[in-house]
């Protein structure tokens, strides 16, 4: 006996509209392989991580920094940094053992 193909039962239009309407995930694009070394020559600019530190400054002079609003905080740091470099550029910067932090005080409150 021959086989007869049964005729497929037709989606409901509704899940047809459901089909069409979901976008297809685009194709990943492939890398390319003749340009294997076209990282070599990126440089990136890696900054030191920054510290908490407690600081103490006049009044007038916070109140200047916030005075520009938000980001206040790094203008100072960035006002600091310039001075830091303008005294190396004129070779005043202290001695390498210098720049060291300072030893933690031993105790609280204020050395005497």
């Amino acid at each position: 006996m021959a086989r007869t193909a049964k005729p497929k039962a037709k989606a409901p239009a509704s899940r047809k509209k459901a089909a069409a309407k979901t976008p297809k995930p685009a194709a990943a694009p492939k890398p390319d392989i003749g340009n294997a070394g076209w990282a070599t020559d990126l440089v990136f600019d890696v900054k030191e991580a920054k510290l908490a530190v407690s600081l103490r400054l006049d009044a007038d002079v916070l109140r200047f920094f916030r005075g520009f609003g938000a980001g206040y905080q790094t203008r100072i740091n960035e006002v600091l940094r310039s001075f830091m470099q303008a005294r190396q550029r004129a070779g005043l910067a202290p001695a390498a053992a210098e720049r060291s932090a300072a030893p933690k005080k031993s105790g609280r409150g204020r050395a005497k």
